[in-house]
């Protein structure tokens, strides 16, 4: 059976063929081909060349009308040229047919050409093939293939002394075959003088190859067995002889050639002892005459029209159609199709290597073929396959069955049939109706069946099935097998003899009933009748059901510090500190960044790059032009109270030293510093990429000082505060969320359960670190359910968790005997091998999403006996986050307001210098548990059953709030006593603004003067406004930032308000 052609290869149709018509044609090809019955010898038997070349170009052309009128051609050229069963012989006819071409350039070796066709006829007539002809056949193909290049290179004379020498062991060759053959089968077995002159020519050929090679100069790099190997021998006849008293015994007593003939199962005939006393060598010698004579009667002429004949018909071959072969995808006509014609791979193929032999040249021979089939395996079927059935817009199922084995993985039974809509996805529709049937799981390694059927192969199976008795169409097993097993077969109306429908069964280990389905088919119109549907006849169903209640699970027990999920705060912005003489505001319009590129970050440091802009304030009249010449930059982490040098600091962007500002213009200071990270850190080689080691848990503050060329200074602080860098939160699909927090690197190991996007295809999805997800499945679920049942073991490790560098985790499945389903998920991880002390630990559950569809029916839940898993950590010591201290605040070295005068100061005096005060502000430390050497969290594990009513009681892990120290209690403290300061400053600061307010007033009123008046009282008057106009802008400035400052610490004093209330509450 076979599919319908694609219409893209669909052949026109061939007339009828009348039988008749065909004889004829063989029988003419034959009479004139063929040399008349022998006569008189070989010379009788065999007509010139020029002759026999004349009748077949006459037959060929008389022939050529029969086939037009549809006789098969393909019957003529085996007839004419050998049977391409036989490769030895069908590549011989090749070469002769090459050296028709040959024998255009060369005309010399014409002999050769009539040699060979010589041997052809010879084995054609025999009944049976030799081995020892065979062997000899193979040797001179070997010999003959190296003369086709002579149409490439020139002939010395050298050389056609070496042909000279080649036509000669072809003759000889030819003789002893011509002799061999006339002896029958008994004597040519019991004559060793045989094996002995088929050795000798053996070694003739051997030696005349090796120097017609090194004539041509050709590289032999091929396999040179055919000539090294040795000639087969008939073993049981040497033995009989041995055994009788040797060859003369055996020639000259009849007895013992009949004993042999009965014992090798042939028949004595009169003439075996006359060939058994024959000499063997004056035959060859009589032969090689006869051959010679006959090549010297074939003429020049008549040579040249064997050979107009041969290419005539060589060419008739090639005008034949072309067919292309659907394993090898080569273009191929029938005439040359043989049993190693196609090379083809049985395996899938993956970057030109394939699973069976992992090599690119074709491991495989066999007949081409044009269309697509399951008899056996060929790496484009399974492309082909992989098109139809991989697709949903491919088939429309009827019936699409299969079953699961739960005892052995990857183990599937499959039968489908339905209605192939398209040959190509995304293709238009066929127009004529096709049905598809396909048995078993299509791969490489298995037993499958696919075959699309139009109503023309639907016809055809049927007649075959009745003509056979046998309606299976395919069976994946043995026919005696009944445990695990797909299978397809026809359903015959008794009747009317036609086929109404397809029976399909799937039956794996693990279920004791097979599904059986019968799909009713329309033969006619390869369609299901309407009013019909499909009938089951049994399920193989696997029992589940619906927990009555919820499940409960213990409390996720986290151990270590964590992370937090949030940023500490806003970086703080600070006033400009410059000498008066120096009229220049530096400004921060962005945050500095942390290791940006991955490029230049390393283990040893951490690298930050800062934009400033500076303005040059003073008036224009002024010409104060500030070219600033140096600069050093100093750091220090919130809470520490002294600034240390960089490790390195420069400008960026091609800015370079002096930097020139003119009045009331700006310029941009680009730069980077970098600074060591910690020692923790660069033990353990890790690099960060945008954000900073050093800066996880306390903010950082550079202080950049600028030299100009007069010796005068001027600084900004600014400050780096970690972003949240690396913390996963939990997401609203997350039906199990664990982690483990590395505070070091900022780094947190996620391990989740989610409930999957496509619920039909997965149950749950389980990802841990950077590994792939876990996508399992119901059939996933049912195993471990399955195993569960028959070891009673319900806390199962499901084999998907890892120890690696980063994570070290086991998942466990959890299984409700009773419901017989999987109810939940136990998680257990700690850090892996690349974190020195594990000091992290998480133990949590996560429920399993209800699976196996609607309808269930409910029983009472049963949890599963769990082992004691102990989760064992290393004590960690508390890690104080400091979040802001006072040290680089602008503050009034007298807590009282300052007098009025004071706001009046000469335009040279200095600003007050900010008092520095040294006082941390720690906030709320990331905590662990207190322990001396190492901690364990167990899980308090309860033995459950299900109780008569159904009840259960949950296990539920117990906690221990953890007691303030007094270190943390004396912090907050002092924390609010700053806040406390900071209130009094922004009340001064009010003050101050009332007064600023009041000279603005003062100021409006001077407007209102005339200009005479104002421009009498001197250049120096209007100076003086404008210094004071400076002076005002400052504090102005300073009152601006005090006021923020004032309300975000006033909501974080609240905050540590509330929390001092709850820890003294308990």
């Amino acid at each position: 059976m076979s599919k319908p052609a694609d219409p893209a290869n669909t052949r026109p149709p061939k007339a009828a063929v009348d039988p008749t018509v065909g004889e004829t044609a063989l029988h003419q090809i034959q009479d004139s081909i063929k040399p008349p019955p022998p006569a008189s010898g070989i010379q009788s038997r065999f007509n010139s060349a020029g002759n026999t070349a004349f009748k077949a170009g006459e037959t060929l052309l008389s022939t050529k009308e029969m086939i037009d009128q549809g006789m098969n051609g393909y019957s003529a050229v085996t007839k004419t040229f050998g049977d391409p069963r036989n490769e030895i012989l069908n590549n011989m006819i090749q070469l002769t047919d090459k050296l028709v071409d040959i024998g255009k350039v060369v005309p010399f070796i014409a002999p050769a050409f009539v040699v060979l066709k010589f041997i052809i006829d010879i084995e054609k007539k025999a009944r049976e093939a030799d081995e020892k002809c065979q062997d000899l056949m193979e040797r001179i193909n070997f010999m003959i293939s190296h003369i086709l290049v002579l149409e490439r290179i020139e002939i010395m004379d050298t050389l056609r002394t070496v042909l000279q020498r080649v036509q000669d062991v072809l003759k000889e060759a030819a003789a002893l075959i011509e002799a061999y053959r006339k002896q029958g089968k008994i004597a040519r077995r019991l004559k060793m003088s045989n094996t002995q002159n088929f050795e000798s020519m053996a070694g003739k050929i051997s030696s005349c190859s090796s120097d017609l090679m090194m004539s041509l100069q050709i590289q032999q790099t091929g396999d040179l067995s055919v000539l090294k190997r040795s000639v087969p021998r008939d073993l049981v006849a040497e033995d009989f002889i041995k055994e009788h008293g040797g060859q003369d015994v055996i020639n000259s007593n009849p007895e013992l050639v009949k004993l042999f003939a009965d014992k090798v199962h042939l028949v004595m005939s009169d003439k075996v002892m006359e060939q058994m006393q024959s000499n063997m060598h004056e035959l060859m010698a009589e032969n090689q005459h006869q051959i010679e004579e006959l090549i010297r009667q074939s003429s020049a002429t008549g040579v040249a029209d064997m050979i107009k004949a041969i290419a005539s018909q060589q060419r008739e071959w090639e005008a034949e159609l072309k067919l292309t072969c659907v394993q090898c995808e080569k273009e191929y006509v029938v005439s040359a199709n043989g049993p190693s014609a196609c090379g083809y791979h049985p395996g899938v193929g993956n970057a030109n290597r394939y699973n069976c032999c992992h090599n690119t040249t074709p491991c495989k021979t066999g007949y081409h073929q044009s269309e697509h089939h399951s008899k056996y395996p060929y790496s484009t079927f399974f492309i082909w396959a992989y098109g139809l059935l991989g697709y949903h817009d491919m088939v429309d199922y009827w019936a699409n069955i299969r079953d699961f084995d739960l005892d052995v993985r990857d183990s599937t039974q499959i039968a489908r049939v339905g209605q192939l809509l398209r040959w190509k996805t995304c293709l238009s529709p066929v127009t004529t109706p096709l049905m598809l049937v396909s048995v078993g799981d299509v791969r490489d390694n298995r037993s499958c069946y696919l075959q699309v059927f139009d109503v023309t192969s639907l016809e055809r199976a049927r007649i075959e099935a009745i003509n056979t008795g046998n309606t299976v169409i395919f069976k994946n097993a043995p026919e005696e097998e009944e445990t695990a097993f797909s299978m397809a077969e026809w359903i015959m109306d008794q009747e009317t003899q036609q086929i109404t429908g397809i029976k399909l069964t799937v039956k794996v280990t693990s279920t004791k009933t097979a599904t059986i389905c019968v799909v009713p088919i329309d033969p006619k119109s390869l369609k299901m009748p309407s009013g019909k549907s499909i009938e089951y006849l049994s399920r193989a169903t696997t029992e589940i059901f619906k927990p009555d209640k919820p499940y409960e699970f213990p409390e996720t027990i986290l151990r270590g510090p964590h992370l937090s999920e949030t940023r500490l705060r806003e970086p703080r912005e600070f006033k400009t500190k410059a000498s008066p003489k120096v009229p220049l505001v530096l400004m921060t319009p962005y945050e500095m960044v942390a290791n940006n590129s991955v490029m230049t970050s390393v283990p040893e440091i951490d690298r930050f790059l800062g934009f400033w802009r500076g303005l040059n304030k003073a008036p224009l009249s002024s010409q104060n032009q500030i070219v600033l010449m140096s600069a050093k930059a100093e750091y220090r982490l919130v809470g520490e109270e002294e600034y240390r040098p960089v490790k390195w600091f420069g400008l960026r962007s091609g800015t370079k030293f002096p930097i020139s500002i003119a009045p009331m213009e700006s310029v941009d200071i680009p730069f980077e510093f970098v600074v060591d990270k910690p020692q923790a850190v660069i033990e353990r080689r890790s690099v960060a990429i945008n954000f900073a080691h050093l800066t996880i848990h306390n903010p950082l503050r550079v202080r950049v000082t600028f030299t100009d060329v007069e010796g005068e200074t001027v600084s900004l602080v600014q400050e780096y505060v970690h972003k949240v860098n690396g913390v996963t939160t939990r997401q609203e699909e997350d039906i199990g969320f664990f982690y483990l927090d590395d505070v070091d690197l900022s780094q947190r190991t996620l391990i989740t359960i989610k409930e999957p996007k496509d619920p039909k295809k997965h149950v749950v999805d389980i990802c841990a670190g950077y590994a792939l997800t876990n996508k399992i499945s119901e059939l996933d679920l049912r195993r471990i359910v399955h195993n569960a049942e028959h070891t009673g073991v319900t806390q199962v490790d499901m084999k998907i968790g890892f120890s690696d560098l980063g994570l070290n985790w086991n998942c466990w499945a959890l299984v409700d005997l009773s419901c017989k389903r999987v109810y939940g998920f136990k998680v257990m991880a700690i850090h892996g091998s690349m974190t020195p002390v594990k000091y992290s630990g998480c133990l949590g559950y996560a429920p399993c999403p209800l699976y196996g569809g609607d309808g269930l029916e409910t029983r009472p839940i049963q949890y599963a006996d769990e082992e004691n898993n102990e989760l064992i950590t290393e004590h960690r010591d508390e890690i104080v986050v400091v979040e802001d201290d006072t040290y680089d605040d602008d503050v009034d070295p007298d807590p009282t307001p300052a007098p009025a005068p004071a706001i009046a100061r000469e335009a040279g005096s200095a600003a007050p210098a900010p008092s520095p005060v040294a006082t941390p502000t720690p906030t709320t430390v990331v905590s662990t548990t207190s322990a001396s050497e190492k901690e364990v969290a167990v899980v308090p594990i309860k033995a459950t059953e299900v109780a008569d009513n159904g009840s259960v009681v949950a296990a539920v892990a117990s906690s221990t709030p953890v007691s303030p120290s007094n270190a943390t209690i004396d912090m907050l403290q002092t924390k609010i006593a700053a806040l406390e300061a900071r209130i009094e400053v922004s009340e001064r600061h009010e003050a101050l603004m009332a007064k600023i307010l009041a000279l603005e007033k003062k100021l409006e009123a001077k407007e209102v003067v005339p200009a005479s008046a104002v421009a009498s009282q001197g250049v120096d008057r209007v100076s003086v406004l404008e210094n004071r106009l400076a002076s005002m802008d400052q504090k102005m400035d300073t009152m601006n930032i005090n006021l923020r400052l004032l309300d975000g610490n006033v909501s974080r004093l609240a905050n540590s308000l509330e929390k001092i209330a709850s820890i003294l509450s308990v």
